[in-house]
């Protein structure tokens, strides 16, 4: 291979998405000695993320502190309305409560990561790759050697892979997984409200899978909707006034009136835990090593304190892919997916079917939820993404 062609770093990161672009700033101003290549296949710019991002409360105060959130359009997430169609159970959350100024806030990761993006840019031990895919990684003892499909080939002492659900990282390192299908189907899209939803977001569970609002600008709101496979092929079908019609009928009129809704996406939902999240000289972070139901929105947060975590462990080390550095890493993390996992998973198998032992359990679990102020503080902290 012509050494014109090989490019040497200290760290590598494929990805440029939310989290790797994060990674490959937060790491880069902390050690402005190492160098550090991100591989990115957009070619031009940040990829094309068209979700709208619940950022807990620590997140959102994480990421103003590093500037990040500056002159971005973010609403506050000031209060949470969980409950169960047609049950009494039911439960709120209110900033006010908490002692924060917002429980999170809503974000659009396309402006979140053509700011981080732009940030990288700035920085001069940052090399952007864009245009480039990993093809194969070879590890030796002192470095690991990635070849792009350009035949470019990057040498690093650390390899982050931060690709994604289908990462190929992971798949190339033989980083086996965990893997749970729900059976579900996400649909994301934006409504037109008839009123503004004022700092309110909603959880809705029903008899055909969750349903989650969450505050835009003005008068719009972020939708999740789940369905079964089986609705799925029927959802697809409908037009805009028969998806707003049973959207309302499923959700209520508790946020006011639906008037229209944006073209929708939808993608299946599965659970996934890497077994392991290191390997020799190479770390996956994120969606790469673990992929939530967006039930409870914590898919972003729990991949930001995965690269919070990752930098506060490099932050004085001489090697990045030394051994101890990986281990130390992946021991720390374990608390945090442990209970997060738990969360998610609870939520989407407790309120995924009509046995009425189930619903008469959940329902119970809500009003002890509304009525006990300790109980709800600690359900309000962890999903802030804060200690009790």
């Amino acid at each position: 291979m012509d050494e014109r062609q090989i490019t040497s770093a200290d760290i590598a990161i494929v990805g440029g998405g939310l989290v790797g672009a994060l990674t490959g700033m937060m790491l880069a101003q902390q050690r402005p000695d190492w160098r550090i290549v991100i591989c990115e296949p957009r070619k031009e710019g940040p990829p094309n993320d068209k979700r709208i991002i619940a950022l807990a409360a620590a997140s959102a105060h994480r990421l103003s502190k590093l500037g990040v959130l500056k002159d971005i359009t973010h609403e506050p997430i000031k209060h949470i309305h969980i409950s169960d169609r047609g049950f009494i159970g039911g439960t709120e959350l209110h900033a006010e409560h908490e002692g924060v100024e917002a429980l999170g806030k809503v974000v659009a990761a396309s402006e979140l990561v053509e700011r981080l993006y732009n940030s990288c840019q700035t920085l001069d031990n940052v090399t952007w790759l864009g245009g480039v895919r990993a093809e194969r990684i070879e590890q030796e003892q002192a470095q690991v050697n990635v070849t792009l499909d350009n035949q470019q080939r990057v040498n690093c002492r650390l390899l982050i892979g931060a690709d994604g659900q289908n990462s190929l990282v992971r798949e190339q390192l033989r980083l086996k997984s965990d893997v749970t299908d729900y059976g579900q189907y996400g649909c994301i899209a934006t409504l037109t409200l008839e009123q503004p939803l004022n700092g309110w977001a909603y959880e809705r569970f029903t008899e055909n899978g969750p349903i989650a609002l969450l505050p835009m600008k003005g008068n719009d709101a972020s939708l999740v909707w789940s369905f079964t496979e089986k609705q799925l092929a029927e959802a697809e079908q409908w037009t805009d006034s028969e998806f707003l019609e049973r959207c309302q009928k499923a959700f209520g009129y508790r946020a006011g009136r639906f008037k229209s809704v944006s073209p929708r996406v939808f993608y299946p939902l599965i659970l996934r835990r890497a077994k392991r999240s290191t390997h020799h000289r190479t770390v996956i972070i994120g969606n790469a090593s673990h992929a939530l139901h967006p039930i409870a929105g914590q898919g972003f947060n729990l991949g930001l304190r995965d690269v919070e975590q990752l930098c506060e462990t490099l932050s004085n080390a001489t090697d990045p892919g030394a051994f101890q550095n990986l281990a130390d890493y992946e021991q720390q993390r374990e608390r945090d997916y442990e209970s997060i996992i738990r969360l998610t998973d609870g939520l989407v198998r407790g309120f995924s079917n009509q046995f009425w032992p189930t619903i008469l359990g959940r329902n119970s679990a809500l009003m002890l939820l509304q009525h006990c102020s300790p109980l709800k503080s600690s359900f309000a902290r962890l999903t802030m993404g804060m200690k009790p």
